[in-house]
C-alpha cells in the first residue's frame, strides 16, 4: 500500500501528475496537493510543458505603452466596439489621453444638457414599438421621459387587453 501522507512530497509524482495538464491554473484547480507542493519545492519553474497562468495575457504595464493601446485600438471602428472589445486597453486610453488620438473610431452622439425636451423624446420615441426597445436603443431620452412622467404618452399600446 502506498504512503498517501507522503505521495506529493516525492518529486517524481508531482511531476507525473503535472504531465497531465497544460497549464498551471488547471494543474491548480484539478490537483492542488500536487500544485502547493510543486511551488513549495520550488518544482514549478522546471515544468516548461505549463504555460503561464491563462488570465495573463500581457505583462505588467503593457497597457502603460502607447503603440500597444494604438495598436489594439486599431482593430476597432468605434468606441463602443473598442469599449466592448478591450475594456482594459479602452480605459487606459482614456487614462492616458489617447483616445482623442484615434480619429478612426467614431464617437457616439452627445446632445447638449438640456435637450432631450418633450419634443426631440417625442421625436425618438416614435423611432420604437416598445418601451423596452427605446430604453435599449436611446436609454438617455428613455430615462428623461420616465423622470418626467411622460413615457406613456408614446407607449400607451405597450399594454396587454384581455
Amino acid at each position: 500500500m502506498k504512503n498517501k501522507k507522503n505521495h506529493w512530497q516525492i518529486k517524481e509524482n508531482v511531476i507525473k501528475e503535472s504531465k497531465k495538464y497544460s497549464s498551471r491554473t488547471e494543474f491548480n484547480k484539478n490537483s492542488r496537493r500536487a500544485y502547493d507542493s510543486a511551488k513549495r519545492n520550488k518544482w514549478i519553474d522546471e515544468m516548461y510543458w505549463l504555460d503561464l497562468p491563462t488570465n495573463k495575457k500581457h505583462p505588467h504595464g503593457y497597457w502603460k505603452n502607447k503603440k500597444n493601446i494604438m495598436k489594439e485600438a486599431r482593430k476597432y471602428k468605434t468606441n463602443d466596439e473598442f469599449k466592448k472589445g478591450n475594456l482594459t486597453a479602452f480605459l487606459a486610453a482614456y487614462r492616458y489621453g489617447y483616445i482623442d488620438d484615434m480619429t478612426w473610431l467614431i464617437k457616439r452622439k452627445q446632445h447638449k444638457k438640456g435637450y432631450w425636451n418633450y419634443k426631440h423624446i417625442e421625436e425618438e420615441a416614435l423611432k420604437y414599438t416598445t418601451k423596452t426597445e427605446f430604453a435599449k436603443k436611446c436609454n438617455t431620452a428613455y430615462r428623461k421621459a420616465l423622470k418626467m412622467g411622460i413615457i406613456d404618452d408614446f407607449f400607451l399600446n405597450n399594454y396587454i387587453e384581455f
